[in-house]
């Protein structure tokens, strides 16, 4: 079946060549299947259905997108430069091949530590508000890539200790899952470009790959200038192991049953899969579920930005992607038309697959209104459609559907997508709702076949096998549309 009839194929292909060289410089493991945990408490996962991915960090000072502001030089990756033209980049700055210094340097990024202090922080108003609408779990970003710990660590000091008076944000964000009931997520990343500032570069990997030349650069991306002996680097590599197994086993620790552990990437150093292990892990939760972005095998695996392309079979699976067109600055970008989200959410169910919405509060750390809005659209959806993606199959073997479809015993459900012009993603470029026909082609036979949201019925043909069902644009709404077919 198709899986998004709104995708663009040449934006998903750019989409996942980004994702794929920043999963590149974050050293991710390859993913594979794996067997999943057994435990009791873990067997929640596969029916999750929607699980909301809160980005939120220093970056929500400026209103940016988290971590990767400060990383220049995409461009560098598409492009060989001569000497000369080397030199003048190199000279001004001028990483992004545009005329112009890049937006923010890594010292700039960790300047805003000092005006992060988060006064209106409630995570209870938004755990209330995602448990109304349908959401079963919401992972945090406890730390991402740019090395801020939303926590008082023990380990380093670049975290709520240091800059908050140790004002610790992760509590309150547990405590309000354990409350409404939601599953609880961390995400965690081992890179840290802070801990690591002496030490890495700051262009984008795959620029070197094109210019080699290109010298590596420092906090404020000026050409390094410092070199480090073996036995420092190896000091550095010890504590920088230190810290990751450090932090992560305070997250374990701190807050009762965390639920979820997402890693996103390995530690840059020898063995750095291995700084701490799943085994390990388990002993402090024995019910968690992780992903294998870290050790290479995980109890599910996470599809990023693209959909899969393919069943990916009895394995446990998610797909992220983001609300706006970021991971965390939702208060200036406009959100992606509702349409096109539950599209993405009811085309990862036909594949048996969660999807991890992604949002990101401000700074004052609360959500933008238009935020709870959307939220209440799609509460409305889930309360009329919700059985069609939760606790739910896929079409069992040999039937086939026209559309994204989801069964349950005797009953299947069709979602009907809606198109978009120029293949956009937001509201304005949906295009008007037509009368379409969808076909389910099945050995069984149709006893009744309605709209599940208003109940009407839909007229329908029976040949070969096949059924054939007209909706007419007449009954149709301006979100996702859900044909439940009894047999």
């Amino acid at each position: 079946m198709s899986l998004l009839l709104c995708a663009n194929v040449s934006a998903q292909n750019k989409d996942r060549e980004t994702v794929k060289a920043e999963h590149g410089m974050i050293g991710m493991a390859d993913e594979k299947k794996s067997a999943h945990s057994t435990h009791p408490d873990a067997q929640w996962y596969p029916d999750a259905s929607l699980g909301l991915f809160i980005h939120w960090g220093l970056s929500s000072v400026k209103d940016m997108d988290i971590s990767w502001p400060m990383i220049p030089g995409r461009p560098l990756a598409t492009k060989t430069l001569d000497s000369a033209e080397l030199a003048r980049v190199v000279a001004q700055k001028d990483y992004n091949l545009n005329g112009k210094p890049p937006l923010i340097t890594p010292n700039e990024y960790w300047a805003m530590a000092k005006d992060f202090n988060p006064q209106q922080y409630n995570p209870e108003e938004w755990i209330k508000a995602a448990k109304a609408v349908g959401f079963t779990y919401a992972v945090l970003t406890a730390r991402h890539h740019e090395g801020f710990a939303l926590w008082p660590s023990a380990y380093g000091d670049f975290d709520t200790k240091t800059f908050m008076g140790g004002k610790d944000l992760i509590k309150p964000f547990v405590d309000a899952c354990h409350k409404y009931g939601m599953k609880v997520g961390l995400y965690y990343s081992p890179p840290n470009w802070y801990f690591d500032r002496d030490y890495m570069t700051f262009l984008y990997y795959r620029g070197y790959q094109a210019n080699p030349g290109l010298p590596q650069v420092d906090g404020d991306l000026n050409p390094r200038k410092n070199t480090h002996t073996p036995e420092e680097i190896k000091r550095h590599q010890a504590a920088y192991g230190a810290m990751v197994k450090g932090q992560v086993e305070e997250l374990m620790t701190r807050y009762g049953k965390i639920d979820l552990l997402w890693f996103d990437g390995k530690a840059p150093i020898p063995n750095g899969a291995n700084v701490i292990t799943q085994e390990e892990i388990r002993k402090l939760q024995p019910g968690i579920v992780m992903n294998p972005r870290m050790h290479g095998k995980g109890d599910f695996i996470t599809f990023e930005r693209n959909p899969p392309k393919e069943d990916p079979g009895d394995t446990w699976a998610e797909f992220c992607n983001t609300w706006t067109n970021s991971w965390a600055n939702s208060n200036t970008q406009p959100l992606r038309s509702n349409a096109f989200a539950l599209g993405e959410f009811v085309s990862a169910r036909a594949w048996g697959v969660n999807y991890l919405l992604g949002v990101g509060p401000t700074k004052e750390g609360i959500f933008p209104e238009a935020m709870y809005t959307n939220m209440k659209v799609v509460q409305g959806w889930m309360e009329k459609n919700g059985v069609s993606v939760k606790n739910v199959d896929q079409l069992p073997a040999g039937e086939t559907a026209s559309v994204p479809a989801t069964s349950k015993g005797k009953l299947c459900y069709l979602f009907v997508l809606h198109q978009f012009k120029n293949n956009g993603k937001y509201e304005q470029d949906r295009l008007p709702a037509e009368d379409v026909t969808i076909t389910l082609k099945t050995a069984a036979k149709p006893r009744s076949i309605k709209m599940l949201a208003s109940g009407e019925k839909l007229n329908y043909t029976y040949n070969n096998q096949e059924i054939s069902v007209t909706v007419p644009a007449s009954k149709r709404t301006n979100l996702v549309d859900v044909v439940r077919v009894e047999l």
